[in-house]
């Protein structure tokens, strides 16, 4: 789902209990609203002294905290880069997402919408924002990844069996390895999908943008790409 304005943002940040915000970074948001309280990534050090940058579990528990009581007027919690949440935070948001007490809204923001696990998409609308400009615009990438996402795009039954035996069989190369390649295909024919429905506002590009969002999470968490692909577009 679009929007075009501030107003419409504000407008859907207001009526929604929990909804995911495409946006590539919280300064928009913020200004819309009043007082939000802000969950921003951590920055930790894992046992090797590597940073490691995210909402961390502890920080949902703190959140979890904070919403234990009734408001009687809005409050409003902004999770700044929700995809850096592990899969453990967001399971333990699980609930608070899903049945967020009334006067409680909760804005996921972030520029990877298709990183957040099912059970939390599935909770949640994704709104991005309307820009003619990229809507309009030719989508970017290099050839061979354009060309796979668009065969990809339109690809029926057959099409897609053999588009997922193409990518499974893919050898990994210097440049791009494999499982990185495939998922740069889907994230493009996501894109294509999305202007598509723009142009002809058929349902069917929104069901395929569907199945490739569960595709891409369950490949990046190194499912088997074949199975994931037609499990998830046939």
């Amino acid at each position: 789902m679009f929007y075009n304005s501030d107003e419409e943002l504000k407008n859907i940040i207001e009526n929604a209990g929990t909804c995911i915000i495409a946006e590539k970074d919280t300064e928009r948001i913020e200004k819309l609203l009043k007082n939000p309280i802000v969950i921003r990534p951590n920055t930790d050090k894992d046992s090797s002294g590597k940073i490691i940058r995210g909402i961390s579990i502890g920080q949902i528990h703190e959140l979890i905290d904070l919403c234990a009581t009734k408001s009687i007027s809005p409050r409003y919690f902004v999770i700044e880069k929700a995809e850096t949440m592990n899969s453990n935070a967001q399971n333990a948001a699980l609930k608070l997402f899903e049945e967020p007490k009334e006067n409680y809204h909760f804005i996921l923001q972030t520029s990877e919408p298709e990183t957040l696990l099912a059970t939390i998409r599935s909770r949640a609308f994704i709104y991005t924002p309307l820009t003619l400009n990229s809507l309009e615009m030719a989508p970017e990438a290099e050839k061979e990844v354009l060309e796979t996402a668009k065969r990809l795009l339109v690809a029926d039954t057959n099409g897609i069996i053999d588009i997922a035996e193409e990518l499974a069989k893919k050898k990994d190369s210097e440049k791009s390895p494999r499982r990185d390649f495939v998922l740069s295909v889907i994230k493009k024919t996501i894109e294509l999908a999305e202007k598509s429905y723009f142009k002809t506002e058929k349902e069917i590009f929104t069901k395929k943008i569907n199945g490739l969002i569960l595709a891409y999470k369950a490949i990046s968490e190194n499912g088997n790409i074949r199975l994931q692909l037609v499990a998830n577009l046939v």
